[in-house]
């Protein structure tokens, strides 16, 4: 079922709602067809009148609601001396009619009328709220003086200049607020628009960026176990050297073994750690693929989290696969992550995981990125910097080696 959205009057965007739904909006003159109108597919807001064969309505006989139009209420004709009374102007004359409610005029409390007439024809131009349910239309309201003379005396009289009303200052509409773009669909608005935010394409994590996830990632561990592993050596050596010089030296070797199986354990368990926890909580991703903008998550599953034990299996199925191949399973890794349909590497395929953009099974799909990020480029960079340098000067050391025994 299409899910449309639409503006209204204020221009704030509503919806979704369904093609009957939006036809009967229409009907009903909450929308016309110069509202705009936005659905999946389309590349941005059109007007109703484009769609209407969609919506199933003419868009010939789409017409703007005009507003209605008022004719101004006479005055009665049938006396001569109201005409005449009517046109004199008077001090209250400035009064605007918007002072007074429902646009009644205004009559001082010791104004009265000399002639009977005149009085009966000033009421029966009083507002009656009886009489219709019709808006009144704004006319001029015309005032009384206070004193009691008939219409010639008034007539007479010489016309008091009153001075004009200062204007009002006009404060300009505040400016609307610009129609979101085609891809902003409100978060999570119905299941529909979930159903089709998951089903949008998505993007794998390739080779590149994997290698630059996983060289912060290295930093980071590489820090957290040589903060631990470097003062627990100290601690354990300056203990061994408190006790029994002679026990010391003949336990050596067996001291020696302990704590290089220590470091490895260490070694193995903070990363195995690290990487559980960071993939498993609602970031689905550790520093580095953060920093680079990739997840993990599980295969066929519309980017469900992964567990903890399940992560814990992944980290050490990359480990065994990688040393027992010495190297080779890397080798393979990455040449999976490069050239594989999914960019699933051995170890995503046991433990059923993918690694994609950030954005992807999320609201916003379009935000997916398909090549290198910044951050990827400039650890890549750095990385390949480094590795030259290393190599250089690895060998300016063989070279000088060679050179001092020749």
């Amino acid at each position: 079922m299409t899910q449309w959205y639409y503006a209204d009057a204020q221009r704030q965007r509503q919806g979704p709602v369904d093609t009957e739904t939006l036809a009967a909006r229409l009907s009903q003159g909450i929308i016309d067809r110069t509202s705009l109108v936005w659905r999946e597919g389309l590349p941005q807001w059109v007007t109703l009148s484009e769609v209407a064969s969609e919506l199933g309505v003419d868009a010939a006989g789409l017409a703007t609601t005009e507003p209605p139009v008022y004719s101004p209420v006479a005055a009665p004709a049938d006396s001569a001396q109201w005409a005449a009374a009517a046109a004199e102007p008077s001090p209250q004359a400035a009064t605007p009619a918007t002072d007074t409610p429902f646009g009644t005029t205004v009559m001082p409390a010791s104004a009265e009328l000399a002639d009977p007439a005149l009085r009966d024809h000033h009421t029966t131009a009083d507002y009656d709220p009886d009489s219709s349910g019709a808006p009144a239309a704004p006319t001029e309201t015309t005032s009384w003086s206070g004193s009691p003379t008939n219409a010639a005396d008034v007539s007479a009289q010489p016309a008091p200049t009153t001075p004009a009303p200062a204007p009002t200052e006009t404060v300009p509409p505040a400016a609307a607020a610009p129609l979101p773009s085609a891809w902003e669909t409100p978060v999570a608005a119905s299941p529909a628009a979930a159903a089709i935010a998951h089903d949008a394409p998505v993007v794998y994590a390739g080779l590149w960026r994997r290698v630059a996830a996983s060289i912060l990632d290295s930093l980071v561990t590489t820090f957290a176990v040589y903060l631990i592993v470097i003062p627990l050596v100290f601690v354990v050596a300056f203990g061994s050297s408190l006790g029994d010089s002679a026990s010391t030296l003949d336990d050596g070797s067996a001291l020696g073994i302990a704590i290089v199986v220590m470091s490895y354990g260490i070694g193995l368990a903070i990363p195995t750690l690290y990487f559980a926890w960071m993939q498993s909580s609602r970031l689905q991703a550790s520093l580095g693929k953060l920093a680079c903008g990739i997840k993990v998550v599980r295969a066929d599953s519309n980017g469900a989290r992964v567990g903890f034990w399940r992560n814990v299996l992944r980290y050490l199925a990359y480990m065994l696969i990688s040393v027992l191949t010495l190297g080779i399973g890397a080798v393979v890794a990455a040449f999976m992550a490069g050239m594989s349909q999914r960019k699933q590497t051995p170890h995503d395929k046991i433990c059923d995981t993918l690694v994609v953009d950030r954005w992807a099974f999320t609201d916003r799909p379009e935000l997916q990125s398909r090549g290198l990020d910044t951050v990827s480029i400039v650890v890549l960079a750095i990385y390949g910097v480094m590795l030259v340098l290393s190599i250089v000067v690895v060998v300016i050391m063989l070279a000088t080696i060679g050179m001092s025994q020749s």
